[in-house]
């Protein structure tokens, strides 16, 4: 059986941790990691998508080892979607002052 140290947790790859049943979510899972640095909110996506997945193919959880995944790969989205959204809109914003008010080259609003 699959034991996750929560300690650990933010040491974990997401796509070491699907079980084999589910071993079609783990690109979507690597995608997800390898994107998390630019794009936290498409990496959150991914995420959603891959639990998802997860559910349709399991749906009772009744395969070693997908009731835990799936509470994991729950557990760290809850953890992850207030500060995607909000980390979204300060980099659109951010952008948005750098091209048009810092540079004054247009006189756009938001």
């Amino acid at each position: 059986m699959m034991m996750i140290d929560r300690n650990e947790d933010e040491n974990i790859i997401d796509s070491e941790l699907v079980p084999s049943s589910l071993a079609a979510i783990a690109l979507i899972l690597r995608v997800a990691n390898d994107i998390e640095a630019d794009n936290p909110r498409v990496a959150y996506l991914c995420r959603f998508h891959a639990f998802e997945r997860a559910h349709t193919m399991d749906p009772t959880s009744s395969r070693r080892g997908v009731r835990q995944f799936k509470t994991y790969l729950l557990h760290k989205l809850q953890e992850e979607e207030p500060t995607s959204d909000s980390n979204e809109i300060q980099t659109y914003y951010q952008n948005f002052y750098e091209d048009n008010i810092e540079n004054r080259e247009g006189k756009k609003t938001p």
